[in-house]
């Protein structure tokens, strides 16, 4: 299971920064990509248990998502993942969740027509802030 990996990995990086701040951890923020494959639902538990019995228990932890931002290589347009997702089938969107590359298969940027695209933004799970005591 990749999420208790990820979570473990963020649950280490925000206990480093409490030591090198020599403070106790009040809460942090995770940000989950629009594109990224995790149930937020299935993070939240996994980050109270894993938490458990450590010094950053007690700490709040909340998740925002954060949406995806594509960028046409052909035209440089930057837009949204729900710019594209109109021309997509309901299998499509499911296979480009798993696999967002396969988004230069399936779609074509509405200012030039091209299927060239580069994920920007909202791929990812990552630390967005880490509030101390």
């Amino acid at each position: 299971m990749h999420e208790l990996t990820l979570v473990q990995g963020i649950l280490d990086s925000v206990n480093e920064s409490s030591s090198r701040e020599d403070r106790r951890v009040a809460r942090y923020t995770v940000g989950v990509g629009e594109l990224a494959q995790f149930d937020v639902r299935l993070l939240r538990k996994l980050f109270r248990d894993l938490s458990k019995n450590t010094t950053l228990e007690g700490a709040k932890v909340s998740f925002v998502r954060e949406k995806a931002r594509l960028r046409c290589l052909g035209c440089e347009r930057t837009m949204s993942f729900g710019d594209l997702s109109g021309q997509l089938s309901q299998q499509e969107k499911e296979m480009v969740h798993f696999l967002p590359e396969l988004l230069n298969s399936c779609a074509k940027c509405p200012s030039c027509s091209r299927s060239y695209f580069e994920i920007d933004a909202g791929r990812s799970v990552r630390i967005v802030e880490i509030a101390f005591d």
